[in-house]
């Protein structure tokens, strides 16, 4: 089986990046994680307000963030022929102390099930 990742942008503040280099930093995840198949991910590239109501509303966090993951499994089964939605990433530019594609990499994991200890 190979792996493929379709990724589903929708960039409402006209952030200049390369979906490209996007696609590969969530490939380099999953390889190394040793998944195979089709995945899916949404990338939302949003606005210091938008991410600071949805970090309000999902995690009690009133304030902004640089990135939040909401993954769609808890455990990710890679032997099956049809496309494995992961997740969503949230993503405001303006936030990020790290590199974009950093921050990416990060979220993937956490779509994959890989969580900071405590989480």
């Amino acid at each position: 089986m190979s792996l493929k990742v379709n990724l589903n942008i929708d960039d409402t503040i006209n952030f200049a990046f390369s979906a490209i280099d996007a696609e590969e930093a969530i490939l380099k995840v999953l390889k190394e994680n040793n998944l195979e198949g089709i995945f899916e991910v949404d990338l939302k590239i949003v606005d210091v307000e938008e991410i600071h109501a949805l970090n309000e509303e999902y995690r009690d966090i009133d304030k902004p963030t640089d990135v939040l993951s909401f993954p769609i499994h808890d455990k990710i089964e890679s032997d099956t022929n049809a496309p494995i939605l992961l997740g969503d990433i949230i993503l405001c530019p303006e936030m990020a102390k790290d590199p974009i594609l950093k921050l990416i990499e990060h979220s993937v994991l956490h779509l994959i099930g890989i969580h900071h200890p405590g989480d």
